[in-house]
Parts: C-alpha cells; structure tokens; sequence
C-alpha cells in the first residue's frame, strides 16, 4: 500500500475504530450468522480482509495538521458519493455498522447489498449492487471520514 496522509483526527478515528472491530468481531458474526454457512465464512473473511485494510492504512499513513477528511478507501463510518451509472444521479450514503442506535436518512448498513459493495473500495471504482430490487451500478466519486461518526 501506497504511503498516505492522514488529518491527526481521521488518523485517532481510525485507530479507535480499528480496536472497536476487532473486540466486537466475534459478537457480530455470532449475532448475525448462528449457523456454520457459506454466508458466515464470506462475512469472516469480508471482517478480515477490513481488519488488515485498515492496520495497513494505519501502518503507512503520514500525519498531518490540516482538516482534510478524504480516505483512500470506504470504512465503516465513511461517508460516500457515488454515481448511479444509470440514472447520472448523485448519492451520499453512510457506512455504519448494524449496532448502531442513532439511525439518520442515507445511512447503509455494512452488511447490506449496498455496504457490502462499497467496503474498500476506492474513489473511481465502479460497483454492481445486487439488491431485493434489482442490480445496481455505481461509482465512488468522493469517500470522507465523518469526524465523530465512526462506529
């Protein structure tokens, strides 16, 4: 991974969160997914492969004093703009974790269609969400850390 600069703030968010993740992984997937399956297996190795995106961000990033909020990747707790490749429509959504209590319009849950498709992806990715709806297509336009927001 390349080396990134990371606001002091997003930086401390990140490492929190990072701790959060990991205690709370076992409870999630017991909570979630009782049974062994093909799905607990998809969603351990999705938890796992967030866990390492993000020690490796943690790991190479520069700090720095200025108040930029942009993150390399989606993270719980990042805000996205995306592109509906088919409508030309512009979208802010929230990646937020299935806990959490306080519920607002355009937050996503992780382990949704939608947030299981934005996860680690990156700004000008594009994605194909597989909904209850239909089949979706996006693009990442822009991917910030809401301060006091991650989960």
């Amino acid at each position: 991974m390349v080396r990134v600069t990371l606001s002091e703030a997003s930086f401390n968010s990140l490492i929190k969160h990072l701790v959060k993740v990991e205690e709370e992984k076992k409870e999630l997937i017991e909570k979630y997914f009782l049974e062994p399956s093909k799905e607990r297996n998809e969603f351990e190795k999705l938890i796992e492969d967030y866990i390492k995106h993000i020690e490796q961000l943690v790991r190479n990033a520069k700090k720095t004093q200025n108040l930029d909020n942009r993150l390399p990747f989606v993270t719980i707790g990042s805000e996205v703009e995306v592109l509906d490749l088919s409508y030309q429509e512009v979208f802010k959504y929230r990646i937020v974790n299935p806990f959490q209590i306080n519920i607002k319009e355009g937050d996503v849950s992780f382990l949704s269609p939608m947030g299981k498709s934005l996860l680690l992806k990156k700004v000008g990715d594009e994605i194909e969400v597989r909904a209850p709806g239909g089949v979706f297509f996006y693009k990442v336009k822009s991917i910030q850390l809401l301060q006091g927001e991650i989960e």
